[in-house]
């Protein structure tokens, strides 16, 4: 009899541990993650999800880190970012909102600031590319994001 406690309390204990750590996750991996293109190591630091005028709509609030590590001056904003949504449409900045960064970047230098991008609300995941207005990239970078709870 005491056996059986013991594995009945193990596969509880267990399955108590998956619940947990499976519902923490909120989340994706990207976020932190940094990717380099054009001399550019950049960090997408943080998402927040605000409410829209729109109600069909939500704001996703995007943190960047950008870190120039060419050895010229370089620069770059939230317009050389793009969302796409899980419909695959491509959203690009809310030009309305004054409070998107953008701006020179001296050789070895960081900027720090935030973007804001309009999308469709009740996404669950969207991808942020770097798509540069003023530069050709060869390198296709982009975050996953999953979104977070309001």
């Amino acid at each position: 009899m005491k056996k059986r406690n013991w594995i009945a309390l193990f596969v509880l204990s267990l399955t108590l541990a998956m619940t947990v750590v499976g519902c923490g996750k909120t989340v994706s991996d990207d976020i932190g993650k940094t990717r380099t293109a054009n001399d550019l190591e950049i960090t997408v630091t943080n998402v927040e999800m605000k409410d829209s005028n729109n109600d069909k709509k939500q704001m996703a609030q995007i943190d960047f880190s950008i870190k120039n590590i060419g050895k010229e001056e370089s620069g770059a904003g939230a317009g050389d970012f793009v969302i796409e949504t899980e419909d695959g449409k491509k959203h690009q900045v809310y030009g309305l909102n004054a409070n998107n960064f953008g701006d020179a970047i001296a050789a070895g230098k960081t900027l720090k600031g935030s973007g804001f991008y309009e999308i469709p609300a009740n996404q669950k995941e969207f991808t942020v590319l770097y798509q540069p207005v003023s530069e050709e990239t060869t390198e296709k970078i982009e975050w996953t994001i999953t979104v977070p709870s309001k």
